[in-house]
């Protein structure tokens, strides 16, 4: 299966949240439940450092930013600033567990987003299954534009 492109565009600074449905070809919402997801922005396709890395399921979610260094390094002395947010899957378009099968919704609250450098990044999303089975779903650009007030 071949992932959809789709690119983000965020203001540094403010809050980021972004809502998609899995569906089959038919329409039809593909039930998350037991599946994990993780989605992480680099300054491109080959950097080491991580500039955001989301993660979750269907009853807890994770973020983790750069700090006021903007990127850090898995395995290194500097493992990030953990934010509030994450992924929900299964939910609503606001967030909610209670929501819609297939639903992913994606939030960074505005004091990690703003450490987060401006200018033209990457990003995917991945799904794995309880087997193990791993699908990118989506990927594309992660464009943050600078902040002027501050």
């Amino acid at each position: 299966m071949t992932s959809a492109k789709h690119d983000i565009k965020v203001d540094r600074g403010s809050s980021f949240k972004l809502f998609l449905e899995y569906q089959t070809s038919g329409s039809t919402g593909i039930d998350l439940d037991g599946f994990t997801a993780e989605m992480q922005v680099r300054r491109n396709t080959k950097a080491s450092s991580i500039l955001l890395h989301f993660r979750g399921n269907t009853f807890e979610r994770g973020l983790t930013g750069g700090g006021s260094t903007g990127e850090y390094t898995l395995g290194s002395t500097f493992e990030g600033v953990a934010g509030t947010g994450g992924i929900f899957l299964n939910a609503s378009s606001t967030g909610s567990t209670a929501g819609t099968t297939g639903g992913i919704f994606i939030s960074a609250d505005n004091t990690t987003m703003e450490n987060v450098p401006s200018g033209k990044h990457f990003y995917d999303l991945e799904l794995t299954e309880t087997d193990g089975t791993v699908t990118r779903i989506v990927e594309g650009r992660f464009d943050v534009s600078a902040d002027v007030t501050r």
